[in-house]
């Protein structure tokens, strides 16, 4: 393996009940180009040269003065030749599914049914990441922005609770379903965790990714933006498994991935085969509405709504 790269991570959520991790990965070689693009950023937005060393780009500084800021920032991405990884988690569907089993229900509780919603996207994009390495011959660390507040206990801290989950999922497999773990191990070097202040470049842009693919979700971003048009220009540069695109689409799959999947009731009158055979035959269904989508230039923030 010769070639190392970053994954630069933040997390965002929405009054509409939707949780994203997302990010972006690149060669190491390119963290000064980044940083030298996002310097030029800030000093359209931010004249006064001591707020640029001082603020830290956030799409709630900038949105309303400076727009025109998301497109430039995925240009950066574009350039470096970035991956975008993101995990969605609608949380409404998942207490739909399990009911409130991710979360402790009352002091009586000892423990919950479901996995942490937050555990759940980081595995996703750890096993996508690791997918992405191997397929390039190289290895990688991740960088998450910090999640803590000040003067907070370490050992109770969200940022130590979040390497301790980190370490599980690379040493013991934890929540992977498809990627084994000797090449978790060889392909993840290092976990760490910044700092908002120390002003990471990579990761103020993973903060705007994962903003925008939150917002995104539900069209939640009011401000003179067009949103979906941003969303397609992220979903353009998310991992797509290693597979020509033009061949084969699974950005959906490894890129920006949306759970809970997909899931349909089926008619209690229809058993064993009659199940499978309907199941079946709504997916056709399905795959011939997309189709016809697909001709819509807006198909593709529909579709990953989950909108037909």
């Amino acid at each position: 393996m010769s070639s190392e790269y970053t994954l630069y991570l933040d997390e965002s959520k929405t009054v509409d009940n939707i949780f994203v991790i997302g990010g972006f990965a690149c060669h190491i070689r390119e963290e000064k180009a980044i940083e030298e693009r996002l310097s030029e950023l800030k000093k359209k937005i931010w004249k006064n040269p001591e707020n640029r060393k001082t603020k830290v780009f956030h799409a709630t500084d900038y949105i309303k003065k400076y727009p025109e800021a998301f497109k430039e920032l995925i240009d950066i991405v574009r350039d470096v030749d970035g991956v975008v990884f993101a995990t969605v988690i609608k949380l409404d569907e998942l207490t739909e599914l399990f009911g409130a089993g991710y979360q402790k229900a009352s002091d009586k509780e000892t423990f919950a049914l479901v996995d942490d919603p937050f555990n759940i996207a980081l595995e996703r994009i750890i096993e996508n990441y690791t997918h992405f390495l191997y397929y390039r011959g190289g290895y990688g660390k991740t960088i998450y922005e910090s999640r803590n507040v000040d003067n907070e206990k370490w050992n109770l801290s969200p940022d130590f609770l979040l390497k301790k989950d980190y370490l599980r999922v690379v040493a013991n497999n934890k929540g992977i379903a498809y990627i084994n773990d000797e090449a978790l191990k060889l392909c993840n070097t290092n976990f760490s965790v910044r700092r908002k202040k120390e002003d990471v470049a990579g990761l103020q842009i993973a903060d705007n990714i994962a903003y925008i693919i939150a917002r995104s979700m539900t069209q939640s971003l009011k401000e003179n933006i067009e949103i979906s048009k941003i969303f397609d220009e992220i979903f353009d540069l998310a991992y797509n498994g290693n597979f020509d695109v033009r061949k084969k689409d699974l950005r959906h799959f490894y890129g920006i991935k949306i759970l809970p999947e997909m899931f349909r009731t089926i008619p209690m009158e229809r058993k064993g085969q009659e199940q499978i055979k309907y199941y079946n035959h709504m997916i056709k269904m399905i795959e011939k509405k997309k189709e016809e989508l697909e001709k819509n230039p807006n198909a593709k923030n529909i579709i990953e709504q989950g909108k037909f």
